[in-house]
């Protein structure tokens, strides 16, 4: 058996060592949820949707009540020669083949069940118009 660096080799097996193990898992973990910032076009318009946050009644006879609810932007980027999906939690007005600085965390698209990248932004900036859509 032969040791090379972090890595010991027999004639048919290889074996890693676990600091090596931890490290890739290490820097897996960190791509995973990186930062993001890039200024990229806009594949489509953004879509607007009203997601139901809380809801507030009384029952007598009928409810008296009302529902709460929050907007959220969705549209897609084209990003290194891919579309990256990108949500903003808030109203994000945004046009096909605007230019655009977005900024957010990145997330793979296989643990959320879908195939691509998510970015869920902080900051869109539309370059194209200057308007700023920021969450604080």
């Amino acid at each position: 058996m032969q040791k090379e660096g972090d890595f010991e080799t027999h004639p048919e097996v290889l074996y890693l060592s676990e600091d090596s193990n931890t490290k890739n898992k290490e820097e897996k973990a960190k791509k995973e949820n990186e930062e993001f910032g890039v200024e990229a076009k806009a594949a489509v318009d953004s879509r607007i949707y009203e997601r139901p946050f809380f809801f507030l009644g009384i029952p007598f006879i009928f409810v008296f009540g009302g529902i709460g609810s929050k907007y959220e932007s969705v549209f897609s980027i084209e990003h290194e020669g891919k579309e990256v999906v990108v949500l903003y939690h808030g109203l994000c007005l945004v046009s096909a083949k605007d230019r655009l600085l977005v900024r957010g965390k990145w997330y793979l698209g296989k643990k959320l069940g879908i195939q691509g990248n998510v970015v869920v932004a902080d900051r869109v900036e539309n370059l194209s118009s200057g308007i700023v859509f920021e969450n604080t």
